[in-house]
């Protein structure tokens, strides 16, 4: 029954979605005349820090100058992307290119060049990090002639007056979406060879629109870690974090080694909200007596605990949480030490600095994320907008939530929005597309990719990783390769052994969480974060 009425109320979207307010000058757009007289010279990359060989790579990028605004081609803008080649004893005979969609909105190909190790040189395929328009090296977004990041209302009268009202609107997805296509057919002009996607965040939102454009110039694609098209806002992202938070923690309750520590009327969900909320009030025993150096308050907690539940890469960090809960709740002598090494440990900036020659925003662009969220995924389809009191009560329902909650309903009235077009509430029925996902997806909610793949059955297959968080390749990391061979496989079937495209390795992922560390990675995470061998065991190390 439950499932017969999501379906319903699908139906009813997609059948309201022909009163959407849509761009009057949406028009049909041809890039093939600005493709064809494309064509990449590769050289060196204007990228300050980073090398221009990696992992058995070499590197180099590409600049194409493409319309500002396709519908008015009378002003053009540079966008670029970076390829990384086999090298050597890697270089193949089979030409396979891998294009790979960031994420953000605002994230740059650059922030995932160190990321390009998950794919070793060894399997002879080259990919390439193409620069969403606004970010990196694609005519980057800023607040002031110094690369400046900070978006506020002098920003925002900095956009208007260097591009105008209608030149910032078309830093859109839709935009991207042909750029995405000139690079390509750029790109195959002297790189005859077979085509796939992989898409990350955002960048799965940026694949779908492409393929609903572009739907011939790809022979595979993958989306990993979703947002729906039509379900998923930034709005009411903490509403679906609540959930994956407590869902998280639910796991520690039920295990009798970790749900031992915690009284039946205190469970580590209603706990954390217990010290969330004495914080708020300033009497939280042990942040207002012994931790007060770290300058903690709930918002940065909620951060803190949300960026190690998020992502893939902390797959082991997260394990951690519960008994940090335990021991800020408790707050004795052997805790307040032990607590003291976590946040020393945590706090550490986990990517190194950017290095200062590049602008501000090269990695990541706030301005360009501003413009994207504010115009076009702050909302979903029949969603309205909401005052702070409700986006904070939202808030304040999480125990695990990304900073500043209202930072986008501050300037949603003044920012110059681009108005939607014909793609915004479309779904792509392109194929061969896996989608994948992680269980625990707290970034981009996991239930709203099972009912996305609900209905598109007939066009993606779907797998959805037990226990996973945000972005499922990344666990390759920690040793657990079945989501990255069932992507590079549907990406380049011929390329892999034909077990790799099996998915009855999902069966032999873990299916618990250690808590207590009652296995090698459950101490390692211990002595990393608390520089004991068991996160609950007693301190045996002075400070």
């Amino acid at each position: 029954m439950y499932r017969l009425i999501v379906l319903l109320l699908l139906i009813c979207l997609f059948i309201k979605q022909n009163n959407a307010d849509f761009e009057s000058s949406d028009i049909a757009v041809d890039t093939d005349p600005y493709a064809s007289t494309q064509k990449c010279n590769w050289k060196k990359c204007k990228a300050h820090g980073f090398p221009n060989s990696t992992f058995g790579y070499s590197v180099d990028c590409c600049t194409l100058s493409v319309p500002l605004n396709y519908a008015q081609p009378n002003e053009t803008i540079n966008i670029s992307m970076t390829r990384f080649s086999p090298g050597g004893p890697y270089a193949s005979t089979k030409k396979n290119t891998l294009f790979v969609l960031s994420g953000g909105p605002g994230q740059s190909g650059w922030d995932l060049f160190y990321d390009t190790q998950l794919i070793p040189a060894s399997y002879g395929i080259t990919l390439i990090l193409p620069d969403h328009r606004g970010t990196g090296l694609s005519t980057l977004l800023s607040c002031d002639e110094n690369g400046s990041q900070d978006v506020n209302v002098d920003c925002i009268k900095y956009l208007k007056s260097k591009y105008g009202v209608n030149g910032l609107k078309q830093f859109s997805v839709t935009s991207a979406a042909h750029d995405l296509s000139i690079q390509i057919q750029a790109y195959k002009k002297n790189n005859p060879s077979r085509i796939a996607i992989y898409a990350v965040n955002y960048g799965t939102f940026w694949l779908n629109r492409f393929l609903l454009i572009y739907p011939n110039l790809t022979h595979s694609a993958v989306m990993d870690g979703l947002f729906h098209p039509l379900l998923s806002s930034v709005s009411r992202n903490d509403l679906g974090v609540a959930t994956i938070s407590y869902e998280f923690l639910k796991y520690c309750e039920q295990q009798v080694e970790c749900g031992q520590h915690f009284p039946v009327n205190q469970q580590p969900f209603k706990m954390l909200q217990n010290i969330l909320h004495q914080m708020d009030l300033n009497n939280q025993i042990c942040f207002k007596k012994h931790l007060i150096k770290f300058n903690l308050n709930s918002e940065t907690l909620r951060t803190l605990f949300f960026n190690l539940m998020a992502n893939g890469n902390n797959y082991f960090d997260r394990t951690i949480i519960p008994a940090v809960i335990f021991r800020l709740n408790r707050c004795n002598a052997d805790d307040v030490s032990i607590l003291k090494h976590f946040f020393r440990v945590s706090l550490k900036a986990t990517n190194p600095p950017s290095n200062p020659k590049n602008p501000p925003g090269f990695l990541f662009s706030n301005v360009t994320n501003f413009n994207i969220v504010e115009s076009e995924i702050y909302l979903a389809m029949n969603e309205s907008d909401v005052d702070n009191s409700v986006i904070k009560r939202w808030y304040n329902a999480t125990v695990f939530a990304q900073k500043n909650p209202i930072k986008y309903n501050v300037l949603r009235s003044q920012w110059p929005k681009y108005r939607l077009d014909r793609y915004r509430y479309k779904i792509s029925s392109y194929s061969p597309l896996l989608m994948i996902t992680g269980q625990l997806d707290a970034t981009l909610i996991t239930y709203h990719a099972e009912l996305l793949a609900s209905i598109t059955t007939k066009t993606r297959t779907f797998y959805e990783i037990p226990l996973a968080g945000h972005i499922t390749s990344t666990l390759a990391q920690v040793g657990y390769t079945c989501p990255l061979q069932l992507i590079c496989s549907w990406l380049f079937p011929s390329v892999f052994p034909k077990d790799w495209k099996n998915p009855s390795c999902i069966r032999d992922l873990p299916v618990t969480i250690d808590f207590a560390g009652e296995t090698s990675h459950g101490r390692d995470i211990s002595m990393k974060f608390f520089n004991i061998s068991h996160p609950f065991g007693p301190n045996n190390y002075d400070i």
